[in-house]
């Protein structure tokens, strides 16, 4: 039977609602760390059922039901959208400027420098398992994987007690690397699908046509938006305006060939620096963040159910199993590359910064469902099979290991403080 849109969306609300119910109650882990361990341990149990007692027909049921969602469309054209908008409208815009031009070079520099580090170590390590991966195949997974995801950033920051302007520069990475990172990934597949054929000069001229077109985009969108939110002071209307301007900029993007994601966060940024100011009242302020908040979370939980459940499309061999295991040092090793040169200069400038920014903005680079959704649009073939077993594995163990650890990591080193109580993350 045929699931409705609304049939689909019920579903998993609801499967997100009472796991982060029960995750409450009981473990209290991150909302992107319990749905992702649910959905994968669902996932696995239903397999195992399925091999034991295969008359059910539990595997074809939920296989039936996967195969009605695009799991690449919902992220990229739908919830990508939303989730930019909320995460841009909550980071502090003057923390973020003081390190602007950090933000700017790790985000471009970094993510083109990442890429070609892990796609390099990805492409040597097939042919080390004899693994069918040629270079530029290699080298689309060194893109897809090198940029931070958002989503992923924002819900392990949450419960961390970073410097402010520290947290300001990683946040900021995370939402502009990922638009830098979807346009390059698709100038990588073109040339990897067309054996290279393609001149590399017309694709980087395309390549900056789309971020600095949508970060203009973007601008513009969100001017409108604060300018109109000035002639009115009623939270029913300026909360539609916020919800109409993720909206529609991101549409408008797409549809002239600009870049979505870097649109809505340079919005959602101009829109969170002026919600404290003359453009929202204080009772409106309190509305639009406490939307977007509920948004954030709703539509985190989803997506991190949705990636843990992807796990019952993917077909297991041995030796790709064992490139994908190989891809999580790399992938590390690949932005911690990326990363030295900035951090030291950084550090040069900012005597007050202790050792280690390097290794806590390694460790804050959670991959996360942005990546995954890349992988998965990608045309049916062996390549694509290969990159979407790596993808997988290395942002299961980066949502999970290194945002649980990662606390830890920046008490460690001196980046920020012991949480006492809850309230002081919100």
């Amino acid at each position: 039977m045929a699931l409705s849109l609304l049939d689909l969306a019920a579903i998993f609300l609801v499967f997100s609602a009472v796991i982060g119910w029960l995750n409450l109650k009981l473990f209290r882990l991150p909302t992107g760390v319990a749905m992702l361990a649910v959905g994968l341990l669902a996932a696995l149990s239903l397999g195992g059922l399925d091999r034991l007692a295969p008359g059910l027909g539990v595997g074809d049921a939920i296989r039936r039901l996967l195969t009605q969602i695009d799991f690449s469309t919902a992220v990229l054209r739908f919830m990508l959208a939303y989730l930019l908008f909320a995460g841009a409208v909550h980071v502090d815009l003057a923390e973020l400027l003081r390190r602007g031009w950090t933000a700017g070079v790790l985000a471009t520099v970094g993510v083109v420098i990442s890429a070609g580090v892990i796609g390099g170590g990805f492409w040597l390590a097939a042919r080390a398992l004899s693994v069918p991966l040629s270079y530029p195949w290699a080298l689309v997974f060194g893109v897809l994987i090198s940029p931070t995801d958002p989503v992923a950033v924002l819900a392990a920051l949450k419960r961390t007690s970073l410097i402010p302007d520290i947290r300001a520069l990683i946040e900021g990475e995370a939402l502009f690397n990922d638009g830098v990172g979807v346009v390059l990934f698709g100038a990588a597949l073109t040339l990897a699908a067309g054996g290279g054929a393609t001149a590399p000069l017309p694709l980087a001229g395309q390549v900056l046509l789309q971020a600095g077109g949508g970060a203009a985009l973007g601008a513009v969108a969100g001017w409108l938006a604060i300018a109109a939110m000035r002639q009115v002071d009623d939270y029913l209307v300026e909360v539609g305006i916020t919800l109409a301007l993720s909206t529609a900029t991101y549409a408008l993007a797409q549809h002239v060939g600009l870049s979505g994601p870097i649109a809505v966060v340079v919005a959602g940024l101009m829109l969170g620096r002026h919600a404290g100011g003359e453009a929202m009242s204080e009772e409106t302020r309190r509305y639009v963040t406490a939307f977007w908040t509920i948004v954030d979370e709703n539509l985190n939980g989803v997506l991190f159910l949705l990636v843990g459940l992807v796990v019952i499309g993917l077909r297991f061999d041995p030796l790709v199993d064992a490139l994908a295991v190989a891809a999580i040092p790399l992938t590390v090793f690949g932005r911690w590359i990326s990363l030295v040169g900035p951090s030291a200069i950084v550090g040069r400038v900012d005597r007050s910064l202790k050792p280690g920014l390097a290794s806590v903005l390694t460790w804050a680079g959670v991959r996360g469902g942005l990546s995954l959704a890349m992988a998965l649009s990608m045309p049916p073939s062996r390549q694509r099979d290969i990159i979407v077993a790596a993808t997988y594995v290395v942002v299961v163990f980066s949502v999970i290991v290194q945002s649980l650890t990662l606390e830890r990591l920046i008490l460690r080193l001196g980046y920020g403080r012991a949480i006492l109580d809850e309230s002081e993350t919100l």
